[in-house]
């Protein structure tokens, strides 16, 4: 590969991830971005706990109980309120977060094709 194709390449992963630190919540961390990843990979209606949720990432799980607690409040997804077992929490990626997901998957697209 020749070195203006790697700048032109690693230019463009830079422009994703400065898109990413600006738009994405994150929270500045990079078990934030791991949540974030996970929950966008999920599908709509997954059955995954929250228990299940903490586990499928490499960071404590005290970390991303934060993190997912700031997500909630910050309106990208949301607990059902009527959940009778209590044990078993779900919860829903929230209208916002979708088309923020789409957003940031048209921003890759776009640097992608550039190359």
């Amino acid at each position: 590969m020749s070195n203006s194709i790697k700048i032109n390449k690693i230019s463009n992963l830079r422009r994703i991830r400065s898109w990413e630190q600006k738009n994405l919540p994150t929270y500045g961390t990079d078990a934030g971005y791991a949540l974030l990843l996970e929950l966008a990979s999920l599908e709509d209606g997954s059955d995954i706990t929250l228990k299940g949720l903490y586990l499928s990432v490499p960071y404590a799980e005290s970390t991303i109980r934060l993190l997912f607690r700031n997500l909630e409040e910050d309106g990208w997804i949301e607990l059902p309120k009527d959940h009778v077992d209590r044990r078993f929490k779900s919860f829903v990626a929230t209208e916002k977060f979708h088309r923020k997901v789409d957003e940031w998957l048209d921003q890759v697209a776009d640097c992608c094709s550039e190359v």
